[in-house]
């Protein structure tokens, strides 16, 4: 059995869509609390459906686990949007390096959506992004620009929007959007384009 494990980080940031999102798993399959609070037992086949690597990293070791990216690729039912081959680039997550599954199933999804996917240079297993929370740059002593004053996280973050000239950045991690947006990039969640058609 699925069980949806709803992103609460998501949440906060995309209140309608993860209400939308969740109404929609509501039909399919039982919904978790936190992930960090929620006590169930589980019973042998169960799969833990994860929106958020922080959410998947809470669970792996209880349930197996599926991005709802994966759940998403499997549907025949579900109703894609069509973006008319809107060009946009991806941003891998650097916490789905070991996750060939994941990069998989985004791309297949965005070819469904209709999107010309441009790809970065550091991407699937190569990614060096996680927003804030990992971010690999020669200028700096300390991956984790968390660590940093806030300034200084907005200087490197605006520095590395810069590649992205203007075009959405579709992301597939809370904390790699929460990079983008604090360097003023246009980035965009990709449950957002799933369920809030343009």
């Amino acid at each position: 059995m699925y069980i949806y494990y709803p992103s609460c980080n998501f949440a906060t940031m995309h209140l309608q869509t993860a209400k939308k999102v969740r109404d929609y798993f509501e039909k399919q399959m039982p919904i978790a609390r936190c992930c960090k609070i929620d006590k169930r037992e589980f019973e042998k086949g169960d799969i833990g459906l994860y929106v958020c690597q922080a959410c998947r990293k809470q669970i792996e070791n209880q349930v197996k686990t599926m991005s709802v990216w994966e759940y998403f690729d499997q549907l025949d039912n579900f109703d894609f949007p069509d973006y008319h081959g809107q060009k946009m680039y991806l941003q891998d997550c650097f916490r789905d390096r070991n996750h060939p599954e994941v990069h998989q199933a985004v791309r297949s999804l965005l070819k469904k959506m209709n999107i010309e996917v441009i790809e970065m240079k550091n991407n699937k297993d190569n990614s060096i992004f996680c927003g804030t929370l990992h971010y690999e740059s020669k200028a700096l002593d300390d991956t984790h620009l968390s660590h940093y004053p806030k300034d200084v996280q907005e200087k490197y973050m605006q520095e590395y929007v810069q590649q992205f000239d203007n075009k959405k950045i579709i992301c597939v991690c809370n904390r790699c959007l929460k990079g983008i947006l604090l360097g003023k990039g246009n980035g965009v969640h990709l449950l957002e384009l799933l369920f809030n058609k343009k």
